[in-house]
């Protein structure tokens, strides 16, 4: 399988600083023939972390939607049990 393909995606080149470990990484998948090049080592690496990144965003999107509407409208319960009922119940 043919993994970071970017045939007919348009691409944009950047230059960024990647510790060692993933550059031995790629290095690695590069002379095994998982990867044509570097290039496509890290498109690879991209790819494959870029499901888990998505969720992280979503999930992160949703937490800053419940802050937002719970800031306007208040929690959604009608009382909250305080420090000093928490305090209560483990029999301090």
């Amino acid at each position: 399988m043919y993994y970071g393909c970017t045939l007919g995606v348009p691409t944009k080149a950047v230059t960024i600083k990647v510790s060692q470990d993933v550059l031995k990484l790629v290095e690695e998948m590069v002379r095994l023939g998982l990867a044509n090049s570097r290039n496509h080592g890290f498109n690879i690496l991209i790819k494959f972390g870029l499901e888990r990144a998505t969720e992280l965003i979503e999930r992160k999107k949703k937490v800053l939607e419940l802050v937002e509407k719970f800031s306007r409208e208040g929690l959604p319960y009608d009382r909250l049990p305080t420090s000093a009922d928490v305090e209560r119940g483990r029999g301090r």
